[in-house]
């Protein structure tokens, strides 16, 4: 499936952010326990993700949807998203995940990522001087 991005912002991540993933079918829950996942860059309508979860065979269903749970700086944030492309990488696959249209989630993700680019580079000018 092709899928290309609708939007110019998206934040590439120096180190992948611990997430989680359940997967949805019909609005139920498939898996009890989540699948961890990496979020390799995120924007504030969805993300790209890494996962050694099977669950190829769920991905040929239309109904199927993600949640996925992660925190940027210091809030937990949940989104549910339709997964727009898979390809097999590494020891698992890449996954695009597209989040449903919800403009408080779209705002959080802003706010969080401002939060957390202000300490990176306050740690960054530290770092300097220090050394």
């Amino acid at each position: 499936m092709n899928f290309k991005r609708q939007e110019g912002f998206r934040f590439v991540f120096n180190e992948a952010i611990d997430a989680k993933f359940k997967l949805r079918l019909n609005g139920r829950g498939i898996n009890f326990e989540p699948y961890e996942c990496k979020i390799i860059d995120i924007s504030p309508r969805g993300v790209k993700m890494f996962s050694e979860a099977k669950i190829g065979e769920y991905l040929n269903n239309t109904t199927l949807q993600i949640e996925v749970q992660f925190v940027l700086d210091v809030t937990m944030i949940r989104a549910t998203g339709e997964i727009v492309w898979s390809k097999p990488y590494a020891n698992g696959s890449q996954f695009g995940v597209l989040f449903h249209e919800d403009e408080n989630i779209d705002e959080l993700i802003i706010s969080e990522m401002k939060q957390r680019r202000k300490k990176e580079v306050l740690q960054d000018k530290f770092t300097k001087i220090k050394y």
